[in-house]
């Protein structure tokens, strides 16, 4: 069973943890059920795209993983855990393969990779884990988060305006 969570992580020096909705299978976070070697804690700190100050690639990262859009890697992998500063996948994303059957979603074959380099993904980082999902409360569940992120988009003239405003409101004090 695939749900989320709140969860916060701090990385480096950033003033105030990063807030974001973590995966969790069957009650348990995916960044604790992903097994990887001792040495690479710094996994621990990588974070879903789904975060409410990201409402765009919160959106973008739930259609992936929904299959409706392809994974950002040229081999189809999709980006589960990413920086917690800026989600860029050039500074290394944990990535999955996600398939659908005619009855389940299966994400497995775990690897680190980044999109700055052709090289293939890491899964030797990773034990191999295969995680089974019921594609119909899977597709419910993805159709859901997404909702709920895409409600926090702005409209494009919103945003537009809202960007101008203080310009604006800038030029009509400064006139003489």
């Amino acid at each position: 069973m695939l749900s989320v969570v709140p969860a916060e992580v701090s990385y480096g020096g950033r003033a105030a943890p990063a807030a974001f909705q973590d995966f969790a299978i069957d009650g348990f976070s995916l960044r604790e059920l992903l097994r990887v070697p001792a040495d690479l804690g710094a996994i621990e700190q990588e974070t879903t795209l789904l975060r409410p100050d990201w409402p765009h690639t919160a959106v973008e990262q739930i259609d992936r993983l929904s299959l409706t859009a392809p994974g950002e890697f040229a081999d189809g992998r999709v980006a589960i855990l990413l920086c917690p500063v800026c989600g860029d996948i050039g500074c290394g994303a944990v990535s999955a393969r996600i398939s659908a059957g005619d009855s389940t979603v299966i994400w497995e074959d775990f690897g680190w990779q980044d999109g700055y380099t052709d090289e293939p993904p890491q899964p030797w980082l990773f034990e191999p884990q295969q995680f089974t999902f019921n594609k119909t409360a899977y597709l419910t569940f993805m159709h859901q988060v997404r909702g709920q992120f895409a409600e926090l988009v702005p409209p494009p003239e919103t945003e537009g305006r809202r960007n101008r405003q203080p310009i604006s409101a800038w030029l009509r004090r400064s006139k003489p």
